[in-house]
């Protein structure tokens, strides 16, 4: 039971890492498409070109991973079959053994919601997904993406080791051989055969190596993600 919940925790956590490294990873592509050119040109030549398509690219990982962390983190765990009904013994039988205790209740995942509160503290992730960015210009918009942007690079770099999964520059010819990882290499596209394949490389993937998340302050609630702030003049 313990694996079982520290497991959930850590898919948690790196489902969230994801969408972030996801939604870097989109404007790092699109930019590179806008220019045809694998020089990365800058944030702002690429917002002012398509505003519409910044926020898309940053917001859209980033709510599919909170979303999918959810469902993971609300999966009923699996209880031990109940014992069958005892049979009435005869008076000279041995007294019947004592009930086995109900299973404690699952505990909450407190890596991905300590990943959550510091993505909060460093780049108010929270407040930017969460919050109905409709009636805001683009420009108002833009502006904040940079920052949040900055916070949550920051968080992600304190607390999670990452390293690419195929080290090949993206837009060039790499090889799957036979016998790869279905989770590491997605391969996509015109796919018939057996391995090796041959194809370009999209994505270069990425890998966490080492979590680092420093722990909550002793005797905080796990579940707060963000605490409310009151200001006494």
């Amino acid at each position: 039971m313990i694996h079982h919940r520290a497991g959930s925790a850590t898919l948690i956590a790196i489902i969230l890492l994801a969408g972030v490294v996801f939604a870097v990873a989109n404007v790092a592509v699109m930019l590179m498409a806008v220019h045809d050119t694998h020089a990365l040109p800058s944030f702002a030549e690429f917002y002012s070109f398509c505003p519409s398509c910044t926020l898309y690219f940053v917001a859209a990982p980033l709510i599919v991973s909170m979303l999918v962390a959810l469902m993971v983190s609300q999966r009923p765990t699996a209880r031990p079959p109940a014992p069958p009904e005892a049979v009435e013994a005869p008076p000279e039988a041995a007294p019947a053994a004592p009930p086995v205790a109900a299973p404690a209740a699952p505990a909450p995942p407190t890596g991905a919601l300590r990943l959550l509160a510091l993505l909060q503290h460093e780049g108010r992730f929270l407040d930017f997904v969460l919050e109905d960015i409709d009636a805001y210009s683009d420009g108002q918009v833009g502006a904040a993406v940079r920052s949040i942007h900055a916070g949550c690079r920051k968080a992600l770099h304190d607390g999670v080791e990452l390293e690419r999964i195929l080290t090949a520059e993206e837009g060039t010819e790499v090889v799957v051989e036979a016998g790869f990882d279905p989770s590491s290499v997605r391969v996509t596209g015109n796919v018939a055969g057996e391995p090796p394949f041959r194809g370009i490389l999209q994505h270069g993937g990425w890998r966490a190596t080492k979590i680092t998340l420093p722990p909550a302050p002793g005797g905080a609630d796990p579940s707060v993600v963000a605490p409310a702030e009151v200001e006494i003049s």
